[in-house]
């Protein structure tokens, strides 16, 4: 599932649409994307119109157009925007395409699991407005992290950090990254994470984030090399750091990778 850089990413994509007419709107007659709104109520609403503004919240993207528009898209596991030529032919996979007049808009989701949702207001929508606290976000501090894990002091951290409630964006692969620089095991509970770990796990989560954000959410692609990403799904993968090898196990209900070099849990 993309994760908030590569969320950031596919929403700049349709940077190149802000200030242009919709001219066409075409919506694929099965996807499941729509499954909370109505496509020929959706066309009428965004045909004509022109967008003027994007952005993301974690895992969210919000489009704002003309007439008091405004499109959510959540991407799901396979979902992605892309902009094309004005030449553009609709595929199978095609969610919604979005004519403008020399090039095309296109979110596509093959396994459709993304979601689409409009609002019609001056003001931006309540699911908007209401998302919990970016990782960005001034509020987003080393108390906002404490509550967290004293909040769910027997759940896995693994688990807390893919948590949506506190850690807005954050997916697999970021929450394995950001343990394995803090040195902190994925099964250790919440409320057995020290004062000194604590801050430290902050730090990482804040370098992680901005890594993933200047990178992937800038140019697309992966991180900078050295990073866990590289060798955490590759069978006989070597830490990064230490050069032993690497464990896969499920973990608080996702596979998780980690090195037992470095991130030992107390009691093993």
């Amino acid at each position: 599932m993309p994760e908030l850089a590569e969320v950031a990413y596919a929403c700049s994509l349709w940077k190149k649409g802000l200030g242009k007419k919709i001219i066409e709107v075409i919506t694929h007659p099965s996807s499941r994307v729509y499954r909370d709104e109505d496509r020929e109520q959706f066309s009428r609403d965004f045909n004509g119109t022109v967008l003027s503004h994007s952005a993301t919240h974690g895992k969210q993207m919000l489009f704002r157009f003309s007439k008091n528009r405004w499109l959510g898209i959540h991407l799901g596991m396979t979902g992605s925007l892309a902009i094309e030529q004005e030449n553009y032919s609709p595929t199978k996979y095609d969610a919604l395409i979005f004519r403008q007049s020399k090039q095309v808009l296109v979110f596509r989701d093959p396994r459709q699991f993304g979601r689409i949702r409009v609002h019609v207001s001056k003001v931006e929508p309540k699911w908007w407005s209401d998302l919990p606290v970016s990782m960005f976000d001034r509020k987003f501090d080393l108390e906002f992290l404490k509550f967290s894990l004293s909040k769910h002091a027997k759940r896995p951290i693994k688990a807390i950090l893919l948590d949506q409630r506190y850690f807005q964006g954050m997916g697999n692969w970021m929450a394995d990254e950001v343990l394995w620089r803090a040195r902190i095991h994925p099964g250790l509970s919440g409320g057995k994470i020290k004062s000194h770990t604590q801050r430290n796990l902050f730090n990482e989560i804040r370098f992680v984030v901005n890594g993933a954000m200047n990178s992937i959410g800038r140019h697309g692609g992966d991180p900078p090399k050295g990073w866990l990403f590289h060798v955490r799904w590759k069978d006989g993968g070597i830490c990064p750091s230490t050069g032993n090898a690497l464990v896969r196990k499920e973990i608080g209900g996702r596979t998780t990778c980690w090195c037992p070099k470095i991130q030992k849990k107390p009691g093993d």
